[in-house]
């Protein structure tokens, strides 16, 4: 299962540089290719079009921060997100790395806890990861439980966006996914769209 994700070698941002300060609140935001796509520099702001963020920027929401990188897990956005203070609010999109190269949960539950202490918000929010035509063990359907549990049990806020594009059989509905594993431009827009409208209605998770 090697092929899903290709690793890639990147060093951690140094730990001693400050977090940003989004002076007027605004989002952070946390994740990995599904995230990055095809921004220029996501962590200063470069958003690409086909980031499921910048349809959530045309929607009002203003970047305060974050970081994402295609083939990261989240040990690797926890030791190389450089932190944001004063955000309204943190997203949180990680976990497809951490499945297809065998990350146990347990670290992926203390690299949430490593991010989230970086950007203390009103919100925190986890977000499911996407499914996988090519399934590993666990699923990204028992993944997504434990996710869920994990934010009940810290307080934080669970949402899954991406009942539009699972296959009941499993996987993507034809026309979502390019590879098996990422969406496509327009699947994109509709998580993005998806995530805005969670952001603008009730809190619970």
């Amino acid at each position: 299962m090697g092929a899903l994700v290709v690793p890639i070698e990147r060093e951690p941002e140094s730990a001693s540089q400050e977090a940003e300060v989004a002076e007027y609140g605004g989002v952070a935001v946390v994740g990995d290719s599904h995230t990055e796509m095809d921004s220029l520099n996501f962590a200063a702001g470069r958003i690409g079009d086909r980031s499921w963020v910048s349809t959530l920027l045309s929607e009002g929401y203003r970047f305060a921060g974050g970081w994402a990188v295609a083939g990261a897990t989240s040990t690797l956005q926890a030791e190389s997100f450089r932190g944001v203070r004063g955000a309204d609010a943190l997203i949180v999109l990680t976990g497809t790395n951490d499945l297809v190269q065998g990350v146990p949960f347990d670290l992926t539950a203390s690299s949430l806890e490593a991010i989230v202490a970086k950007a203390p918000a009103d919100r925190i929010i986890v977000l499911a990861i996407p499914p996988l035509d090519q399934e590993v063990m666990p699923t990204s359907s028992e993944f997504n439980r434990s996710l869920r549990d994990l934010a009940a049990g810290r307080g934080w806020e669970y949402f899954d966006g991406f009942d539009f594009l699972r296959d009941p059989d499993g996987g993507f509905v034809e026309g979502m996914t390019y590879d098996g594993i990422h969406l496509t431009p327009d699947a994109q827009e509709r998580f993005g769209e998806a995530v805005a409208e969670y952001l603008g209605g009730e809190t619970d998770s």
